[in-house]
Order: C-alpha cells, then structure tokens, then sequence
C-alpha cells in the first residue's frame, strides 16, 4: 500500500529542469486543500499554505548494486520553485530496526521551516530498503554517500553545505561517513557507538540482553546478515576459543567509528555528539574516550535516560527538545555558517542523575575536575576489635590516603547477591532515567557471595563526573571467572541508590594465582548528598553481564590485598 501511494505521489510530481539540477517539487495547494490543510505529513507533495514547505514520501534510492533504499525528503520554503537557490542540507540515517517514514519527522519539519532539505532514510536491510543488514559495513556506509549523490541530483541541495545525523545506528554510520566522504561537514552522533567490539564484549563480558535485542529486532525488521547470530553466539558462549573472538574484534573495528577518528581529524571536520548515562546497549565509556581524540571542533551532551530515550521525542515530534536544540544550532554554525558562538562555548554539557540542572566543563577530559582516589581495605575474618568495641569483618572500608592493609576478601557464585544494575532488564534503567532509582538495603548483601566496602561520611555533596575506575588485584579459583561491582550513594539507614556499575571476566586465568583485575565503571554524572557515604559492594552475577562460564558451573574470587599494589577506587570529582 505504501509503495502504491509512492508511485502515484511520484506521478504527479512536476519535473524541475536540469538546469536547477533537481527533479524533485511540489505542487501548490488547491483552495479546499488551503482550507483544510493540517501538516505536511497529512498532504504529501502540497506545498504548505502555513510555512512554504514541503513533505515527499515513499521515494527509491537506487544504488550501484541493485538495491533501493526507502527514503523521505522535506523541502523548505521556496525549493519547489524552479529557482537557483541551494539550500543547507541534512542527510538522516535512521536508527536500527526503525524505518524513515516516521523516526525524524519532527526534526526534519523543524529544519525544513529554518531552510533546510531535509532528507532521511531507511539504512540497507530494514523494512522497505531492500539488500541485507551489513552492521555498518563498508556498504552501508557508503550507502549515506549513495544517498547524498541522489540529494544533489533530486533537489537544490547545496553540495558545499550538507551534513549527516543520527540516532544509534543511525549516529554510527554518521560517523563513519564523516570520516569517508569529504562532502559531508558536520555530523550530529546521538546514542551511538565508538568501539563495537567495546559495547558487545566489554572487559571480556557479554552484554546478551541488549546483543539479543539487537539480534530479534534486526530479524523482526529486515533480512540480517546471519553473521550477526553466529557471532553472538560465540560472544555469549564461555567456550569460544580466543582465535574466534580475535575474528569478531577484527570485523567489529571497521565498523567502528572509532576508526574514522584519524580521517575527521585529517580535515578537522565538526562533531557533536550526545550520551544518556543509563544507555546499557552503548555506554558512554567508549565514546567519551573518542571525544578525547577528537582535535576539531566537537560538542559532547551529557545526560540521564536509556538508550535514546533523551532524543526520540523530539526526532519523532516537532517539540523542543534540549538535544535537537543544541544540534540545530551545531547545523546552523557549521551548515549555514551563522555566527552563533556554539564553537566557543564550553565542550562538554552535562546533566547528573536524577538532577534538573545542566552545567558545563570546557572539554573532555576536564581541567576542571580533581581526582579522589580510595584506598580498598579488607574485611578480614569475622573479629571483636577492642579498638572501636566493635565486630569487624562484615564489611570492609573505603579510606583516603595511603594504608597498607593485607589479607584476602573472598566470595563465590554459587548465588547473587541482591546487589543488582536493576530487577527488570531494560525497565529499570529507564526508571532510573525518570527519577525512579535502584535501590538496595546494604544489610542484604550475604557476605559469602559478596562484599562491600564503606567510605566516610560526607560533609559536603560529593558531585562525581565520569567512570570510576577500580585498581585491583583478583584470585580467581579456575581459569574462568568474574567480578561485578557496584557503587552505591548510602543513606544512614543503609539504603544505597544505585550511582554506577561495571563488570571484568577473566577466561584463561592461572588458577589460584593473583592478577591484574582493574576496570572502569560506567561513566556517570552523580550528586552525592553530605551525610552520605559511599558503597562500594562486589559479587560475581548480574543479569545484565553474561556470565563467563556455563551454567552451574562454580568459581570464587579473592581480592588480593598482599601485594604491593594498593586496591583503589579512583573517582573524578568536581
């Protein structure tokens, strides 16, 4: 029925001449249409009696190979005319398993009334684009390319003005065709990826909720390469031997936008893009590690919500949206050449969990933040201290400055703990992305499968920006094994909201010998309250890390505090 409706739109199309170098416009609207007009999704192919704009839709791009890609245009005020003006241009790539005929519909409005073309279509392999999902393959990234020639040839884009967008999918093939195609000047990245090799198996750890929905909805919505089951597959499998693995990282980095960063860079190209701290598909690690490589100019928005729940409303809707606010400006700068003074205002805009507040840093990594580093001190055995009057053993501590402490803190998997990144996968973090937090009593964490380290109390609010990062020491009882950690904001009464977590397995370990076991937290923006402290707990499961060995299988882990490398956590504090 769509295509239907697309060829009879495309019929009655008027044909702009060559000389205008597009065949792409609209027609004027009838007195009835004029007095019933709504929105220009409602009359495609009207030229819009409110604002001059125009909505195309159930349009083909034919690519070298055969296949047609599904695409939508919106003309702004005036490009139907037959004129000579070229006009600013943005080339959006739909998001994965989401198709163009309604993802960017609000923004593209928005663009069309300032004077854009908006076009945006649906990526190689989902719903009516034909050929097979490639995971931003080198096809499909050229296929943004592909899309942008057929622009220039259908419309009056301006060819020295044009510049890609996206939400996840969308944001990584943006990327990637930034650092592909010089044509392209900016590129607006939202909830996408650096390294996927980084979100798919990060410190040795499957990540099978999201890689499975990944997985079905690319099944649901298009014909996926069947590549993409066998290695998630053999991501999920404690089995897979390391050669397997080595193949999966070596097809994963093409297809990372990581590796585009030495091409942008080469022509010092602009990029703006935007993270949600509770996004468990791509967290924010990698891509604030790849804003630190950026040398051009660059934004980075920083804040709460799942993966690209910060950003859908206003794609889909014409509303206002903080995001899409601040990359309209980005595109006016750098597309239309307004001078603004985004490129000189702080790098990096940030809003912290569960806060209504934004505040800036000048970049990324920030001057403006002061590392705080906690020494990890054991819990030791079960003891009555004379010193405090005290038991000692159930917990151990968090301690500023430098404490040599030894012993070994040991826990096993033979159950969770209730220490957990959220009850209902996908459900909680987007709770949490709401004001709804995780929340634990500490007193619950059986100290056999797990254990927790308690810092001071705090006399004034502890803001912390960034990924914590743990420096230990592990002993793992067998090859295989995993540490899961968790970092809670604890009230007097023992509640801890949940801040942050992180996760490291180890698949080929020496049993019963002591290894490096450091790693890095999800990147955050968390306000510790005074009369707070922190809480750091460990246990070895989680529902959102897949476990390194096979089911039933049995391990312990031990910190490892008899070595002369002091366990620390290290925080970014402002």
């Amino acid at each position: 029925m769509r295509a239907a409706r697309g060829a009879a739109l495309l019929g009655c199309l008027l044909t702009l001449g060559s000389a205008q170098g597009a065949n792409l416009s609209c027609r004027a609207a009838t007195p009835l249409e004029t007095l019933t007009y709504t929105t220009p999704l409602a009359m495609p192919g009207v030229i819009s009696p409110k604002d001059g704009t125009c909505f195309l839709n159930g349009l083909k791009v034919t690519r070298p190979d055969g296949v047609r890609l599904a695409a939508n245009v919106f003309l702004p005020a005036g490009a139907s005319s037959g004129g000579t003006t070229k006009y600013p241009t943005v080339i959006f790539v739909t998001s994965w398993a989401v198709a163009d005929f309604f993802e960017y519909l609000g923004q593209q409005q928005r663009l069309a009334r300032d004077g854009y073309i908006a076009v945006a279509y649906t990526a190689r392999g989902f719903w009516d684009s034909e050929g097979v999902i490639g995971v931003a393959g080198p096809v499909d990234v050229a296929d943004v390319s592909g899309v942008l020639d057929w622009t220039l040839a259908q419309t009056p884009a301006d060819p020295a003005r044009v510049g890609a967008a996206g939400i996840s999918y969308g944001a990584g093939l943006s990327l990637l065709a930034l650092g592909n195609d010089p044509r392209l000047k900016t590129a607006v990245a939202l909830s996408g990826w650096a390294t996927l090799l980084d979100q798919m198996y990060r410190n040795q750890v499957p990540n099978p909720t999201w890689l499975d929905i990944l997985q079905i909805s690319g099944q649901l919505t298009g014909r996926l390469d069947p590549i993409v089951a066998e290695y998630n597959a053999a991501i999920q499998n404690p089995d897979t031997p390391a050669s397997k693995l080595a193949e999966i990282t070596a097809w994963g980095w093409p297809r990372s936008p990581a590796s585009a960063v030495a091409a942008i860079n080469q022509r010092g190209a602009p990029v703006f893009i935007a993270k949600n701290w509770q996004d468990d598909m791509f967290s924010p690690n990698s891509s604030l590690a790849m804003f630190s490589q950026l040398t051009g100019p660059k934004k980075l928005m920083l804040q709460p919500g799942i993966h690209a729940s910060a950003e859908i409303p206003g794609a889909l809707f014409d509303v206002d949206n903080v995001i899409w606010d601040q990359a309209h400006r980005w595109f006016d700068r750098w597309l239309k050449g307004q001078a603004n003074g985004i490129e000189n205002e702080p790098k990096v805009s940030l809003q912290p969990k569960f806060q209504g507040y934004r505040e800036t840093l000048s970049t990324w990594p920030a001057p403006e933040l002061r590392a705080l580093d906690y020494q990890i001190t054991p819990r030791g055995a079960v003891r009555w201290e004379l010193g405090c009057l005290c038991w000692r053993g159930i917990t151990g501590d968090l301690q500023t400055g430098t404490r040599s402490t030894s012993g070994r803190d040991s826990i096993g998997n033979a159950l969770d703990t209730t220490a957990t990144t959220g009850p209902i996968p996908v459900l909680s973090p987007l709770a949490e992305s709401v004001g709804l937090p995780v929340i634990n009593q500490m007193a619950t964490v059986l100290p056999a499968f797990g254990v927790r380290y308690e810092g001071p109390w705090l006399s004034q609010t502890l803001k912390l920006r960034g990924a914590p990062t743990l420096k230990l020491k592990a002993i793992p009882s067998q090859k295989r094994g995993m540490l899961v950690a968790y970092l809670y904001d604890v009230d007097l009464v023992g509640f801890g909201t949940l801040i942050t977590h992180g996760a490291r397995a180890v698949h080929a370990a020496t049993p019963g010998q002591s290894q490096d076991f450091s790693f890095d937290m999800v990147a955050t923006g968390y306000d510790v309250p005074a009369g707070h402290r922190l809480v750091l707990v460990f246990d070895t499961q989680d529902s959102l890390y897949g476990p390194p060995v096979r089911a039933g299988e049995r391990f312990d882990m031990a910190l490892d505090f008899n070595t002369s490398m002091p366990l620390q956590l290290k925080l970014l504090t402002r």
